[in-house]
């Protein structure tokens, strides 16, 4: 939601104001992680924050090009679109699809896990 605010945002002001809730965003990393941690075995942990720790490093390596092409098209070539913020619409798009793949995948994983374990 705060990346669309900033996205969209048509005055300075507005794009000021969308700044908390789009930083509202950073208490998810560590929420997801422990749900991701909890949805495993205490012998894969290491695998589990192996995996986190690579597809955050290979995001950090991607995302500026990313981005910056992202917002040089945006104000260049496609600048008669009149989307300045596009690289938010992106990072919010990207964001969607990512929540979709977990939502999708995290049911029958929990579900999985739940039954293996014994409280």
């Amino acid at each position: 939601m705060g990346q669309l605010l900033l996205g969209l945002a048509p005055t300075a002001p507005l794009f000021l104001a969308g700044i908390p809730v789009w930083s509202l965003f950073g208490l998810a990393t560590p929420s997801l992680q422990a749900i991701a941690s909890r949805s495993v075995e205490p012998t894969e942990q290491g695998q589990l924050q192996g995996a986190l720790a690579s597809l955050r490093s290979v995001a950090t390596l991607i995302t500026p090009i990313l981005y910056t092409q992202t917002f040089a098209a945006a104000i260049g070539p496609l600048a008669s679109l009149g989307l300045p913020g596009a690289s938010f619409l992106l990072s919010a798009c990207l964001l969607f699809i990512s929540a979709v793949i977990v939502l999708r995948a995290m049911p029958a994983h929990a579900t999985r896990a739940a039954g293996q374990r014994t409280i």
